[in-house]
Formats: structure tokens, C-alpha cells, sequence
């Protein structure tokens, strides 16, 4: 199983702290992954990847072997990352995997059913939260384990309109949510994303100061937990028929049996 999918279920999963003087104190879990893009300029952004250790990491933009050397030798086991691509086979997942990678984000259109029969790596479809609402169904059923939403257009503060776009993403769909933001969003915000159904969030490191990045990591570790009663990410997504048209019930009188 991939290392970045058992990070995300190990957040997702993650119990409230004890509470109590005597109580003993683990490894606090995030509120959210954090997952530290790389889409140009990899021998530097690949560094600072590695000294942020976020949860993952994900090189994009024209990534080439050398670049792919560079993640495996500085995140070692670390800190598992992947790549984004714009097109993939079969033969192009095996030779990422081989490579080291861990994660995989490629587009709906130009990705082969071969390119995502095996799990043994993180398999995450890329979308434009502007996909009409009623062609989310049909992705429940899609070999994939996580949708990555990438809302370039979204600048702070957030606002219920962005809120929305995302929780009728995550509302209709049980696979895990991350969301690629252009700047890291405040306190109040995450929560909010948070229980809108996000998992995880992905920032550019190229275009984030490293202050703001390592304020985020800060600011997911000391999130409050999701409140009693708020549902979980095993029950957050309603059955398709939940969307469909309901008909009014039917007022005909049942048909008498034959025996009366």
C-alpha cells in the first residue's frame, strides 16, 4: 500500500488527544495532509521540500529522470512523493514505480485503465471543480484512490462560493479530497475545508514564502478536532440515488390478491 494512502487514512482516522493532567501525550496528527509541490526549479525546491517534511511531496511541470533521482536521494524514505503528469500508460506507471515514486496525479482524458490497474501506488485523479456535478457518480466507481480539486482562481479570503464548489466535490464522491491552493488559508478556513471534506492541501513551494509554508504546517498541527456528531469521510458521501430526481409517492390503490 502506498505510504502517502496510509498517511492520509492515519489523519483521516485520527482520534481526539486525551484529555486529563495524567494523560500521556503522543505525536500530534495533523488536522489535514500537506503535500509540498515542485513544478519547476527542482534542485531547489526539492531541497526545501525536504526541509519542511510535509506529508508528501509532488514534482510537476516537465519532470525528467534526473529530477526524479534528486527526490528519491533527498526524501529517501522519508517523506513519500510522485509526480504529475499529463498523460499516462501502463508502461509509464511501472517506470515511475520502479523510480521510487509513491504517489501518481494524471488527468482524466489521456490516462489508460492500464496506467491505474495496480494500487500499489497512491492513484490520484486531477479535476477542475467546474465538472458538472452529474458526472461525479460515475467516478466513485473509477480505480482511483484520492481526486486532487486545483482551484487556481482562488485568492484569500475564501469565500461560501469557493466553500460550495468544494463541498459539492466532496458530498458526492467517497474517495479522498486534496485540494491545490495557491496561497495557505487561515485558521478559520481550514477548519472549514477541513469538515467540507478535505484531506489534504497542495502548495506550490515556488510560489509560497517558506515562512508561510512552515506557518501552515504549524497551523494544521494545532487544528481542533472535528467536533462530535461531524460526519466522517467513510459516511460524508451520499449514494448517487441521493441526487436523482425523487418521484412522488404513487397513490394507487394496491391490487387486491387473487385469493380474496
Amino acid at each position: 500500500m502506498s505510504k502517502f494512502l496510509r498517511r492520509l487514512e492515519q489523519i483521516s482516522n485520527a482520534a481526539p488527544a486525551p484529555m486529563g493532567f495524567g494523560a500521556a501525550r503522543g505525536q500530534r496528527t495533523p488536522g489535514m495532509a500537506l503535500v509540498g509541490l515542485v513544478s519547476r526549479d527542482y534542485s531547489t525546491g526539492i531541497a526545501e521540500v525536504a526541509d519542511l517534511a510535509p506529508d508528501a511531496a509532488l514534482l510537476g511541470g516537465a519532470v525528467n529522470a534526473a529530477a526524479m533521482r534528486q527526490a528519491h536521494r533527498a526524501l529517501g524514505e522519508a517523506t513519500p512523493w510522485g509526480v504529475r503528469v499529463g498523460s499516462l500508460t501502463g508502461e509509464d506507471a511501472k517506470a515511475y514505480g520502479d523510480g521510487g515514486c509513491d504517489l501518481l496525479v494524471f488527468p482524466l482524458q489521456s490516462t489508460s485503465i492500464n496506467a491505474v490497474a495496480s494500487d500499489t501506488i497512491a492513484r490520484i485523479l486531477s479535476l477542475e471543480t467546474e465538472i458538472e456535478l452529474e458526472r461525479l457518480r460515475a467516478f466513485d466507481s473509477l480505480p482511483v484512490d484520492a481526486l486532487l480539486l486545483t482551484m487556481p482562481n482562488v485568492t484569500a479570503p475564501w469565500t461560501l462560493a469557493d466553500l460550495a464548489a468544494v463541498t459539492a466535490v466532496s458530498r458526492r464522491v467517497s474517495k479522498y479530497i486534496l485540494l491545490e491552493v495557491s496561497q495557505p488559508p487561515g485558521a478559520a478556513e481550514l477548519v472549514a475545508l477541513r469538515d467540507a471534506g478535505v484531506h489534504g492541501l497542495v502548495v506550490d513551494v515556488a510560489s509560497t514564502p517558506s515562512g508561510s509554508l512552515t506557518d501552515l504546517k504549524a497551523a494544521l498541527l494545532v487544528m481542533p478536532r472535528r467536533r462530535p456528531g461531524r460526519r466522517e469521510r467513510a459516511i460524508a458521501s451520499l449514494p448517487g440515488s441521493v441526487f436523482s430526481s425523487v418521484e412522488p409517492p404513487s397513490h394507487e390503490e394496491p391490487e387486491p390478491d387473487e385469493d380474496e
